[in-house]
């Protein structure tokens, strides 16, 4: 047995004592991480500076959708996408719920939108509601590198 350990120690090559990760390489995690949590903080900004911009009307629920999710295979627990026009500037605009509901909404029932005035295909069901990536990925992914590359080091 111990002659086999030798062998496989000599094939692969001569070894030394971990020294640790490269200072490179902290570097790199340190600049990423900085750069998702800059990131993070600019779409913060934007999506507030949106808020504060947009406006709300009532929407009018006028289809909706029906899917199954994947790990439905007997398809017993449907996920409803309610399909909301409103209009605006007196053209009609639609937009689609990004996130399923379980329970089914009613043709004719209303709902908030929130839109941008200049742009009212850029809109979102709901009075808080913002379209686009939440920020708080970006926070959580740049500090958790940030603490990676900080616990690496030590």
């Amino acid at each position: 047995m111990l002659n086999i350990l030798n062998s496989i120690f000599l094939i692969s090559g001569r070894h030394g004592a971990f020294t640790g990760v490269p200072p490179m390489v902290m570097a790199g995690f340190a600049v990423v991480s900085t750069a998702l949590i800059l990131l993070g903080i600019f779409l913060s900004q934007k999506r507030k500076a949106w808020l504060q911009h947009s406006q709300l009307t009532q929407g009018e629920i006028v289809e909706v959708s029906k899917r199954y999710d994947r790990s439905d295979r007997r398809g017993q627990h449907p996920i409803f996408f309610p399909v909301v026009s409103f209009i605006v500037n007196e053209r009609q605009f639609k937009i689609e719920a990004d996130k399923g509901m379980s329970i089914l909404s009613k043709v004719g029932q209303k709902m908030q939108v929130r839109y941008n005035p200049e742009n009212p295909y850029e809109s979102a069901l709901g009075e808080r509601n913002i379209p686009g990536i939440k920020p708080s990925v970006f926070f959580v992914l740049g500090t958790g590198l940030l603490l990676a590359s900080i616990l690496l080091m030590l």
